[in-house]
């Protein structure tokens, strides 16, 4: 369990965060940290993907032990895809994800235990600094872009439309 000081640094630092995103017409909103949520949680909608569905970023520091790790932070950025895994199509999706995963910068696409599709990037930023609006809008570009240039090819997957092989080839084509 993390000291009050280091929630209270983060719930501030997320307040800046969401200043940043603000000035860019984002639409933000910042959960404090309760018996349902379990850190503070900062969330953006971003734009819409190509047929027209929601999308949103989650921001979140993931815990660390002040006494072992003080001088960095690490910010999590996550986006759940708009768009359903269809049963039996795990394991093909993983071996796309695996392809896809090869050739990003940042982050990784990934399904969690509940089947769910998403890509997330671990942001490591100095405990000494603040945010650099202009670093924190680049990575974030590199985020949406990312998600954008791959989303379809774990989607045509996930919905049965192409199978694995297929995508793979595609991609090392």
């Amino acid at each position: 369990m993390l000291p009050d000081h280091v929630h209270e640094r983060h719930f501030a630092q997320l307040g800046l965060l969401k200043e940043i995103l603000d000035e860019t017409g984002l639409a933000t909103n910042l959960l404090e940290k309760s018996d349902a949520i379990p850190l503070h949680v900062l969330m953006a909608g971003f734009q819409e993907d190509k047929k027209e569905r929601e999308r949103f970023l989650h921001f979140s520091f993931l815990p660390l032990n002040d006494e072992e790790i003080a001088a960095i932070q690490l910010l999590q950025i996550y986006s759940t895809l708009p768009f359903h895994l269809e049963e039996g199509k795990r394991d093909e999706v993983a071996a796309v994800l695996l392809e896809i995963n090869t050739r990003l910068p940042i982050g990784h696409f990934g399904i969690n235990e509940h089947n769910e599709l998403h890509y997330r990037y671990v942001y490591s930023i100095s405990a000494a600094r603040s945010f650099d609006s202009e670093e924190v809008l680049e990575i974030l570009s590199l985020f949406v872009y990312m998600c954008d240039m791959f989303a379809d090819h774990v989607e045509l997957v996930a919905s049965g439309e192409a199978d694995a092989e297929q995508v793979v080839q595609a991609l090392r084509g």
